[in-house]
This record gives structure tokens, C-alpha cells and sequence, in this order.
């Protein structure tokens, strides 16, 4: 196997152990998890830090973000779509301050084109086209562009999957979905 499909492999071997297990995951769980010997690891990363930061990269790119939100049925209505979306995005902002919470103590990995700092500017963006492209299926139905929508879907369930602002009923995507459809008010 080439390098860089070795190295996807770990990472998406590794990513559901760090959700799961936190820093406390050990290479012997990932190489099993990867069906590689142990030692494979250490000949693609240098550390278990450096395969931590390119799961948190990878986690970034939102590439599986648009994969999911891509694999969702084209018959949903769009209030179905709307929640199933926000439950995805809650999902993986979940996911992914659990990994932003991992890589803080870590040292930071020698400088690699895989671990260099993402453009937030650019993940953003592919956020939205991500969710934007769920939302286009219904672009008779919007007020505005399926990308305006999306950028307030990405705005609200990240504001409402933050431990200070959010919880209570818009935790529930279902709640969340009802909210930006028909807004605040009663006579909307």
C-alpha cells in the first residue's frame, strides 16, 4: 500500500478510537483498528502525537462532512433535511472539540504539507458549499440561496453546540430545524 493510503487508513482507523477513548487510545488499539502491525504506525508518523494532529487535520477538511450530508436520501422533505443536517454538523463540532481538546497539551508535529494549519477562511467555505449542495435540493422552497441558508444552518447549530450558549430544546435537531424555518416568532 503507498504511503498516503497507509496514512488515510490510520487516520480513519484512528478517529473514532480518539471520540471514543480520548489520549488515553494506545498505538496497539489503533493498529488493530487498522489491521496493521503495530510498528506500521511509527513508519508513517513519527509519533502518536503527529497521527493525533493529522486526525484533527483531517477532521478539518470537511471532506467527510460533504460525503455524509451527500449520502443523505434526495427524497427527505426539507425540514427532514434541515434536521438531519444539524444533527450531522452537531455531531462532527462534537467530534471535533473533542479533538481540538486532545491536540492542545500535544506538541505540535514536525512541519509537514499533512499537518500544516488549515485555512479557516477555507473550511469554512467548504462547509458551506457542503451544506449548501444538501440544501440546493430544495432551493424552490428557500428565501434565499442555498448558500445563505447554509451559512445560518452552520451558524446556529455551532452556537447551539457550544456548552455556554447552547443546549436545552435546540439541542434537538428536530427543534433547531423548526427554528430556522419558521424563526422566533408566533405569527412567522
Amino acid at each position: 500500500m503507498p504511503p498516503e493510503e497507509r496514512r488515510a487508513a490510520l487516520v480513519e482507523a484512528t478517529l473514532p478510537l480518539l471520540l471514543e477513548h480520548g489520549a488515553t487510545v494506545s498505538t496497539r488499539q489503533i493498529a488493530e483498528a487498522a489491521g496493521v502491525a503495530e510498528g506500521t504506525i511509527f513508519r508513517v508518523f513519527e509519533s502518536k502525537d503527529d497521527l493525533v494532529h493529522a486526525c484533527l487535520h483531517d477532521a478539518l477538511t470537511n471532506d467527510a462532512l460533504a460525503e455524509q450530508l451527500d449520502a443523505l436520501p434526495r427524497d427527505l422533505d426539507l425540514p427532514d433535511t434541515v434536521a438531519r443536517t444539524a444533527a450531522i454538523l452537531a455531531e462532527r463540532i462534537a467530534g471535533i472539540r473533542i479533538l481540538l481538546g486532545l491536540v492542545h497539551h500535544r506538541p505540535q508535529p514536525a512541519a509537514s504539507e499533512d499537518c500544516a494549519r488549515p485555512d479557516p477562511v477555507a473550511l469554512r467555505a467548504r462547509a458551506v458549499d457542503a451544506v449548501a449542495g444538501v440544501l440546493a435540493r430544495h432551493a424552490d422552497r428557500l428565501r434565499g440561496t442555498p448558500e445563505a441558508a447554509a451559512s445560518a444552518l452552520l451558524a446556529v447549530t455551532f452556537g447551539t453546540t457550544h456548552s455556554f450558549f447552547g443546549g436545552g430544546d435546540l439541542a434537538d435537531p428536530d427543534a433547531l430545524a423548526d427554528l430556522l424555518l419558521h424563526g422566533i416568532s408566533k405569527d412567522a
